[in-house]
């Protein structure tokens, strides 16, 4: 192959490979974000749970209608859930520091 083959080849795949590291980092920004994150739980409202339910209530994100849940959790900046009045582990019932 010559090499104005061969450099032709390597800029026809130039974007394939731009847009797969592109797609690579956004994939890697959230995990990253997340990094400094923990779950706290028993401070979410309706719809605004982070994922399933600890006893497997609901399946999904947004998915609470209960206020305060012990096993609904919200995402919060990590060292903070105690300051939010949650909890690291899932509990049972509604979280009675919590008033609403």
């Amino acid at each position: 192959m010559t090499a104005t083959k061969t450099a032709a080849k390597t800029l026809a795949l130039l974007p394939i490979a731009g847009a797969l590291a592109g797609a690579l980092t956004l994939m890697a920004g959230p995990a990253a974000a997340q990094s400094n994150m923990e779950k706290c739980y028993g401070i979410a409202k309706p719809g605004e749970n982070g994922c399933a339910h600890a006893k497997g209530l609901h399946s999904c994100a947004g998915n609470t209608s209960l206020t305060y849940d012990g096993g609904d959790w919200k995402l919060v900046k990590a060292g903070t859930c105690a300051t939010e009045m949650g909890s690291l582990k899932p509990f049972d019932g509604a979280n009675p520091k919590k008033k609403g």
